[in-house]
């Protein structure tokens, strides 16, 4: 299992130097099935709560709250997600219109796609349309209103409290919770039972811990993430435990072996310090083979330069 994993570090290492074939075959054996399997492609729609339902597109996944006022939407997508959804809403909810969707921070695989749904008003940060501007977002729909900070919408009698996270993962994002279904809902923090992708990117660790602690102080019982499965309130608990038990396992490896580049053979020092106690706890874990090697570079390079 190790060699397997170095395999996948090699990938990052020798990806400049033209050498396809393995680097293709690496990435298929070892990432790819991250992304995709039984349980994870095709489409779900299911009622959550009284009136929360949640949407999954493949690995993607978001939520829908039942209002007086009509539906509310968190995240498109993309455009074949959210065309997707809007089939599945018109069937479930004929007379109900998407009354507002909301974006949770800025990045484009969370925005994309909203027209489809024809919502009548877009909420998001403020500062999303100053990230947007530097790339090409035709396909993020404008919104109608931005907000700032903790924001609290009162939409067809249903009280949706958008909590500012600062900056975490990005410094637009929001995490959501509904009181009256005691759920929660976030975008790229946390996840049931899986490890995270890449290292989680645009991560600023300790502003990420903070969020997630602050997530967690919350009362609800349901969680949903806005990748694979839901769970409780635990899972986000235990996802957040995992993810500090690596920053502090990695820490410790750059302690005791010293900066990447002083020693001789240090990624394997760094990996003996850290792969093994992380197996021990969770192992189990979707992704966590996959995941493993881009997760502890990820922690080895915030650890070293603070971020």
């Amino acid at each position: 299992m190790k060699k397997r994993l170095l395999m996948t570090l090699a990938v990052a290492v020798v990806a400049a130097t033209g050498c396809r074939s393995f680097i293709l075959e690496t990435v298929m054996t070892t990432v790819e099935p991250y992304f995709h399997g039984p349980g994870i492609d095709g489409t779900q729609f299911e009622q959550v709560s009284d009136k929360a339902y949640t949407f999954r597109w493949n690995w993607y996944r978001n939520l829908i709250i039942v209002t007086d006022a009509g539906l509310v939407v968190i995240d498109p997508m993309n455009t074949e997600m959210a065309t997707a959804l809007k089939h599945e809403l018109d069937r479930k909810f004929p007379d109900k219109k998407i009354h507002t969707l909301i974006y949770s921070h800025y990045h484009l695989d969370h925005t994309r796609g909203g027209a489809a749904l024809a919502p009548l008003e877009v909420i998001a940060h403020e500062k999303c349309a100053t990230y947007w501007k530097d790339f090409e977002h035709r396909d993020v729909l404008e919104p109608t209103r931005v907000i700032t900070g903790d924001t609290t919408l009162d939409i067809g009698g249903v009280e949706i409290r958008a909590l500012y996270l600062g900056l975490s993962h990005t410094d637009t994002l929001y995490a959501f919770h509904v009181p009256s279904e005691k759920l929660v809902f976030t975008a790229d923090l946390g996840l049931v039972r899986s490890v995270a992708p890449v290292g989680v990117p645009d991560r600023y660790a300790p502003g990420y811990l903070a969020a997630l602690n602050r997530v967690a102080a919350l009362d609800f019982d349901i969680f949903v993430p806005s990748h694979f499965g839901y769970g409780t309130k635990h899972d986000l608990t235990d996802w957040r435990d995992m993810l500090e038990d690596g920053r502090q396992l990695a820490r410790a490896a750059l302690r005791n072996t010293g900066s990447l580049g002083t020693r001789e053979r240090q990624m394997a020092r760094y990996f003996d310090t850290v792969y093994y106690p992380m197996r021990a706890k969770y192992g189990s874990w979707h992704g966590f083979n996959e995941m493993f090697i881009l997760n502890l570079v990820r922690d080895l390079e915030g650890e070293m330069l603070g971020h």
